[in-house]
């Protein structure tokens, strides 16, 4: 069976967010037309991402805002991932390094943010700080835990490319008490399970990072690499069997004429 026929039987798409959809302040070309004609098609359509700036209604918001429709119930968020596990698991406070979306999913599910915690959050905070890094140190020497809501290295708007918080992850490399929480970490991957009703067989994850790719795998889905920004035929060809990819494209206009 050819790669197009194959993609045509799926029902549920499952799309990145940063880099795949969006370089987040403006869509990528064809992004808003692939999204329309698959739901045309009778299609689910719906959204993942471990970027904690927004919560799941401040995603869905920006979706909205740029021509595709949205729900919170279509977004899959780090945030809301950590928050589901934290409060399943009686953890009831947690130091957060991050802003306002991240924060907003924690306080929902009954999460105190507190500096008197055992638990660090570690999500992108563009005011991240010497301070702030003392502070999660200081918790996690103490025998507390670390969750990291993300590896990315870069956050890509239209115009800039700016650090991300996997350029700072490393301040806990000397700790095993330390988890990603993001893609591709299994925590990420049982509560997206929990989140959305779908037959992997018959699904496709998508995305521009090679964490995108294994986190599709490990979900049993068909996986797609969004190839540019942060992915590379090079680094595809390059990548073990765990993060290559079903498919490759490079341009979300070709992707709709494959599928439908």
């Amino acid at each position: 069976m050819e790669i197009s026929e194959e993609l045509n039987r799926k029902d549920h798409f499952f799309l990145d967010l940063d880099n795949t959809v969006w370089d987040w302040d403006s869509l990528k070309p064809g992004a808003e037309e692939l999204v329309h004609r698959l739901r045309q098609s009778d299609k689910q359509v719906k959204f993942h991402t471990d970027n904690t700036l927004m919560s799941r209604e401040g995603y869905a918001d920006k979706l909205s805002s740029m021509g595709i429709e949205a729900e919170k119930t279509d977004v899959f968020t780090v945030g809301y991932a950590l928050a589901r596990h934290l409060s399943e698991n009686m953890v009831s406070k947690a130091y957060v390094v991050g802003e306002t979306g991240l924060m907003e999913e924690l306080e929902r599910n009954g999460i105190e943010i507190t500096e008197e915690a055992e638990t660090v959050i570690f999500g992108y905070d563009r005011q991240f700080n010497y301070s702030k890094a003392r502070k999660a140190l200081e918790t996690v020497e103490n025998g507390g835990r670390v969750y990291l809501c993300s590896t990315e290295k870069y956050f890509q708007s239209s115009m800039t490319k700016k650090p991300h918080q996997g350029l700072f992850n490393r301040i806990f490399d000397d700790f095993d008490r330390t988890e990603i929480a993001g893609k591709p970490g299994e925590l990420f991957v049982e509560q997206f399970k929990n989140y959305f009703d779908y037959n992997r067989t018959n699904s496709i994850f998508i995305g521009d990072r090679l964490a995108d790719i294994e986190t599709g795998k490990k979900l049993g889905m068909t996986t797609g690499g969004f190839i540019g920004g942060n992915l590379s035929k090079k680094k595809l060809r390059k990548a073990e069997k765990r993060q290559k990819p079903d498919f490759g494209v490079d341009n979300l206009q070709k992707l709709r004429r494959r599928i439908l």
